[in-house]
């Protein structure tokens, strides 16, 4: 029997055993199968006013072994977007903001490419066509920035496209901007609004700057598992200060209050809050979708068939936050863990389980699974048997698959492995620029400096040739680290 149809088998039955247990045990049944994956976290399930599940489980802090509490604080990252949007349609119901004025028309010193052509509404909907300002090389993720040098940042990053509302391209830069139009319009600090307008009202206690490059002591610290044995510490990716694009510290009741006065229409009329879910839908022959309209992500029939649900992830190199709302049924789900995973997938199949949905199977990441997989046979014989081995892990394999391997491998300072596996990789997609980066940076840790300068090049020629930017900033990014090392 083929390993994708065992899968199926093991994820039916494990779905009928679940169905047949009460709620409480069936949710503690869903937590532990995480827990087994090396997913730690904090889930809490509300259905309006009533919490329904509240749960910890893993480790806050890998070297002291402190346990992650239901109160525990995370970096949340993405999820602030949902408040930067929000603020901004509590302007526009007051009438001080409409969603058709530019950047130049309310912003005018902020002098970015097409300010008199990019709206509020192609700022909330990521068609601005601006990227974010650490795509610069120059940018340094622990540095607390000014305002006027991260304007500076912003102004000066390149396009990704040029005519505003033609495409998506998910944009910090854009969300950033937000924020400082709310303090233009409001006359009040950034933080100060939010706190005033939904902070305080919501009763969000725990919510704040980190004020820091590290997590307070007790807090959740941030993780990346490589594979089963292996993780790195993630703290390079802790931006001290929060801003329109996200960053706040804050607990999973903090975001549920958030969910509940969205629910609640405690922050605005439900008629701006439909406008809010609306906004950029595909036209209505489209069946299922996973869009962004004004802050939010919504899914449609996707991942759950007839279902309908909304909210915001975020999350970095170490954290992974998802807060969804079913408004149908008015479910909230929270989830947020202090390790590199895909908390939208968490966050569904705890929203399957509530509407009585068969579980999605619950795995290791891919990269994970190939690792542990190289790590038993050795890289020689993973690479001279490839196709039973990504058989027998039922992976389908692609360039992006060998990306993120390569990405773990480098972390995991396995510069011998990755040398190898950057070798295989190159001889499947000579075409991908990112793998012969990775091939340098093996070389180079590997005292190789004239074959890395080389292979360093090539990535540069194919980056070129398909005129991609972020490899070219990437690039340029590890040449400006490696000439300080």
């Amino acid at each position: 029997m083929k390993p994708i149809y065992i899968g199926l088998l093991l994820t039916t039955l494990w779905s009928s055993f679940l169905t047949a247990q009460p709620l409480k045990l069936r949710l503690d049944s869903l937590s532990l199968a995480y827990a087994e994956k090396n997913v730690p976290g904090v889930i809490l399930i509300a259905r309006g006013e009533e919490i329904i599940y509240e749960k910890a489980w893993g480790l806050a802090d890998m070297e002291t072994k402190a346990p992650l509490r239901t109160n525990s604080l995370f970096k949340t990252e993405s999820v602030g977007k949902m408040f930067t949007a929000t603020a901004i349609m509590q302007l526009v119901e007051g009438g001080r903001l409409d969603l058709q004025q530019t950047i130049a028309e309310i912003l005018p010193e902020l002098k970015v490419p097409n300010a008199a052509k990019i709206t509020v509404a192609h700022l909330l909907t990521h068609s601005s066509g601006l990227t974010s300002p650490w795509n610069s090389p120059e940018f340094n993720l622990q540095r607390a920035y000014s305002r006027a040098e991260l304007q500076r940042f912003i102004e000066q990053q390149p396009l990704a496209f040029e005519q505003p509302g033609e495409q998506i391209f998910y944009s910090n830069s854009g969300y950033i901007i937000l924020g400082w139009m709310v303090e233009k319009l409001s006359g009040l600090a950034f933080d100060s609004y939010l706190s005033e307008h939904l902070f305080v009202p919501a009763g969000m206690k725990n919510i704040r700057h980190l004020n820091d490059s590290l997590m307070p002591k007790g807090e959740a610290q941030p993780y990346q598992f490589l594979n089963s044995r292996k993780y790195v510490t993630r703290n390079q990716f802790l931006t001290p200060l929060a801003h329109g694009a996200g960053g706040w510290v804050a607990s999973a009741g903090d975001l549920y209050h958030f969910m509940k006065g969205l629910d609640k229409n405690y922050f605005l009329k439900n008629s701006s809050l439909q406008t809010m879910i609306a906004a950029n839908r595909p036209d209505d022959s489209t069946d299922s979708y996973q869009k962004y309209p004004y802050g939010f992500e919504v899914y449609k029939n996707k991942p759950l068939e007839g279902i309908t649900y909304f909210g915001h992830s975020g999350g970095g190199g170490g954290f992974s936050i998802d807060a969804i709302l079913e408004p149908e049924s008015h479910l909230i789900v929270i989830f947020c863990s202090n390790t590199f995973t895909n908390a939208r997938t968490v966050t569904a199949n705890y929203l399957r389980l509530m509407l009585d949905r068969p579980i999605a199977l619950i795995e290791k990441s891919v990269s994970i699974r190939l690792y542990d997989e190289i790590e038993s046979k050795g890289i020689q014989a993973f690479v001279q048997n490839s196709e039973h081995y990504f058989d027998s892990l039922a992976i389908e394999p692609n360039e992006r698959i060998f990306m993120r391997l390569a990405d773990a491998m480098e972390l995991a300072k396995d510069y011998e492995v990755l040398l190898q596996w950057t070798e295989f990789g190159i001889s499947r997609y000579p075409e991908s620029g990112i793998l012969y980066l990775f091939k340098a940076t093996a070389q180079l840790n590997m005292k190789q400096a004239a074959e890395s300068e080389a292979t360093m090049e090539k990535a540069r020629k194919l980056a070129l040739a398909k005129d991609d930017r972020q490899l070219l900033d990437e690039i340029d990014r590890r040449i400006t680290q490696l000439k300080h090392m």
